[in-house]
Formats: C-alpha cells, structure tokens, sequence
C-alpha cells in the first residue's frame, strides 16, 4: 500500500527551524516525552494526537512560530489479517488553514508482535519503493527504517517493536539539509508514546 504525503529531496524542505524546547528522547524514554505528561488510556495507541506530538511542540521541531500548527486525529480500522491492531492518523497543518494538505503526516500502527510489525515494514517498503526517487535504509537504535524521497514529500518508515510509525513530510516545510533530521527526530519523540507496556494484557 503506497504512503500519500511528504518531503520531495531526502534531505528536507524549506524554512527555518529555530532551537528546540525539548531534547530528543531516545527509545527507552518515558512515555509522553513529545507530548507532555503521558495519561491513561485504554488503546495500545493514543487516540488523541495531542498526546503523541502537540501541535507546539510540532511548531518547535518544524522551526514555526509557537502554536502556530495544530493536530488532528483520524482514528483507522484494525487489519487482522497482518496483525495490525489499531492505527491512528495525525495530521498536523498551520492554524486556521482549512482542506489544505498537512505539513506533516503520521501514520501510527500497532501490531500483536514485534514480528508482525516487522514484516509489515517489509510490505509497506517495498510498495514505497514505486513511488521513490531514492530510498535510504538504515537503523535508529535498533529500529529498522526506511528513508524514501518522492514528488513533493519525504516519507520515514520506522517499526520498534509492536509499534510502527510513518513521517510524511511535505516539501518546503523545512530546509532540505534540514529534512532527515527533523523527520528521524520526529520518529524518536512520537516512538516512546506508542503501545506502552500492559500488565496482564493479551495485547
């Protein structure tokens, strides 16, 4: 299934991205560290993308004016047959810009097992590859990605995990040489808010 959205030359887009609030969690950080403090929820997933990434913190990576971007969520269907559980949308565009296409677009997914979400990357990737002028593959960590530059977008691909996470970052967003870190830092703030661990759970 091809990605819709993104940054065009791997490296990014244009305009300034100024020095972030937060620093950049690894993995291994608490919940909630892009987002704020993390709440209870009853989804691997949080259903509200306020709690993967605000809509400040969002304009801070991306180098705009505070507040200046805001989040929405657009909750999808499981896909039983390749172990995805849930899936949320979070599309983050400029305030007040209506039916416009985001800045950024992330696509979160949850699966039953790390493997099962370690071969859907492999699925997800090879369909990209149509689509892409380049494609770069390499490791965050110990999470397997993917880098594709396309038409007007970049698009991230990154499974840890039960949890896997797409960055659709659109051109003229950031500088190009801006662009791959942006999106890789993105990755690392929004991975650590995903399925957290749940005691006694079959999930």
């Amino acid at each position: 299934m091809s990605v819709v959205l993104a940054c065009g030359a791997i490296g990014g887009c244009g305009g300034h991205r100024g020095d972030l609030d937060h620093p950049v969690p690894t993995f291994s950080a608490t919940p909630g560290a892009g987002a704020g403090p993390a709440r209870q929820r009853d989804t691997l997933l949080p259903a509200d993308c306020a709690d993967v990434i605000t809509g400040t913190n969002m304009s801070a990576l991306l180098g705009q004016p505070v507040d200046s971007v805001k989040e929405q969520a657009v909750i999808g269907q499981p896909a039983p047959t390749v172990g995805q559980l849930e899936r949320v949308t979070c599309l983050y565009q400029p305030a007040g810009a209506r039916n416009s296409t985001p800045s950024v677009k992330l696509n979160l997914t949850a699966y039953t097992t790390d493997a099962a979400a370690d071969a859907q990357l492999t699925t997800n990737a090879n369909a990209e590859r149509s689509d892409a002028v380049s494609v770069e593959e390499f490791t965050i960590g110990t999470a397997r990605t993917f880098l594709f530059a396309e038409r007007g977008m970049s698009v991230l691909m990154v499974a840890s995990g039960r949890s896997a996470v797409t960055v659709m970052l659109r051109d003229g967003v950031v500088r190009p040489e801006l662009g791959r870190q942006v999106m890789i830092d993105l990755a690392q703030r929004v991975l650590p808010n995903l399925v957290p661990p749940r005691p006694g759970s079959s999930r």
